[in-house]
């Protein structure tokens, strides 16, 4: 089973896929996870991505692609995989959809978790000072949730077209109550 979980920046996608991973028993692949692990090591990619997460861009298809490309036969292993912050753009839902097709697979659900804008911020900020993100800042927020809007939300639109079940569900609460409500959807699109 190959599912994506999305959301804007600070809708609480990490939070919620350390959830469905556990009950799901399918593998969490964090593309922000692995990107920050590779600028805190300072590897080549881990630089350039680095500078461009600092200014709230998104990192380019191409290098994204190879990332998640180089992870998926490791996450593959279990019951299914949970991609988080992976596809961002068209191109990427492209791409990854070639990747899996060449391995008969597809994606199987989307969960998109919707959480008003100001909340979203709040959030980031508090996460800045609690978990030191320096990627955080209220600029790199605000170019990210544009950057979300311009091109992220297009996702949802390409992977409904495509007939991949795209369940919206509320970010908004405790965490445990949004689980509550992703876990519904995930059950009741993976049947």
């Amino acid at each position: 089973m190959i599912g994506v979980i999305f959301g804007p920046p600070g809708s609480g996608k990490g939070t919620q896929a350390a959830k469905i991973e556990n009950a799901f028993r399918l593998k969490h692949l964090s593309t922000g996870d692995i990107l920050r692990s590779e600028v805190a090591r300072g590897t080549p990619i881990g630089k350039e991505a680095g500078r461009i997460m600092a200014a709230g861009d998104l990192v380019p298809d191409e290098l994204i692609v190879d990332i998640v490309r180089g992870r998926l036969p490791e996450a593959e292993a279990g019951e299914g995989v949970l991609l988080d912050g992976f596809p961002r753009t068209v191109g990427q839902a492209q791409a990854l959809d070639n990747m899996l097709s060449e391995e008969g697979h597809k994606v199987d659900f989307v969960i998109a978790l919707d959480v008003p804008e100001a909340e979203l911020v709040d959030r980031l900020l508090h996460r800045a000072q609690v978990e030191g993100r320096a990627d955080d800042t209220r600029e790199a927020i605000e170019e990210r949730m544009h950057e979300y809007h311009k091109l992220t939300e297009a996702v949802l639109d390409y992977y409904s077209r495509h007939g991949v079940p795209v369940k919206r569900v509320s970010g908004v609460g405790r965490p445990d109550e949004v689980f509550e409500r992703v876990k519904r959807a995930v059950s009741i699109s993976s049947v």
